[in-house]
């Protein structure tokens, strides 16, 4: 029985909006190592982004900066000109969802802004757990241990919800927690979801 549903924000919840957020990655990542923004510099980045899960958080902390370094840009910004819901019914189905069962964020970015710009009440969850607290940004192991920990049930009495194999459904299984991969199809998560009202048919 799921006693507990995490799920991932970006572009699990929120989609991002490519140009703004390609912007960003590579000016950071440009003044992190003290170059200017080239396309050899982009190319260097998505060589980078793959080889790290497709997690930006990884790279930045690869290159010795804080585990908070990604989230502090991400909040530089305002949140709409990064972020749109995924899909217009999700603040609707996330309380049905808390009524049923609780549910809790976790991102490698502080959500504390993003979450009232796309009208979802940062109150619906329990926790809220980002790249801050734990020592490694997805898709190490670290803040699946803490999202064992904080929910204090066995692992498969947990889901966990994300958009991407590599980073959020295969460090997740490593642990026994059951994953749910949404918006496409995969052999490797115990779940998979086109619509984000589906995730309501697992309490039916």
């Amino acid at each position: 029985m799921i006693k507990h549903v995490w799920f991932d924000f970006s572009e699990t919840i929120a989609r991002l909006r490519k140009d703004s957020h390609d912007r960003l990655r590579y000016s950071s990542y440009a003044f992190a190592i003290g170059k200017p923004v080239t396309e050899e510099l982009r190319k260097k980045y998505e060589v980078l982004y793959e080889k790290n899960n497709h997690s930006n958080a990884a790279i930045f902390r690869s290159l010795g900066l804080p585990p908070s370094y990604w989230s502090d840009r991400i909040n530089s910004l305002s949140p709409e000109e990064l972020y749109v819901l995924a899909a217009s019914n999700i603040p609707e189905v996330l309380k049905k969802l808390k009524t049923i069962v609780s549910i809790s964020l976790f991102s490698n970015i502080q959500l504390d802004k993003v979450l009232p710009s796309l009208g979802i009440e940062i109150e619906l969850f329990t926790h809220v757990l980002n790249a801050n607290m734990i020592k490694e940004p997805k898709p190490a192991l670290d803040g699946y241990y803490k999202i064992i920990e904080l929910s204090a049930l066995p692992p498969n009495e947990i889901l966990y919800i994300g958009d991407n194999v590599g980073k959020d459904i295969l460090p997740a299984k490593q642990l026994g927690i059951l994953t749910g991969l949404m918006w496409s199809r995969s052999e490797k998560a115990d779940y998979c979801f086109n619509g984000f009202d589906e995730i309501l048919n697992l309490f039916n």
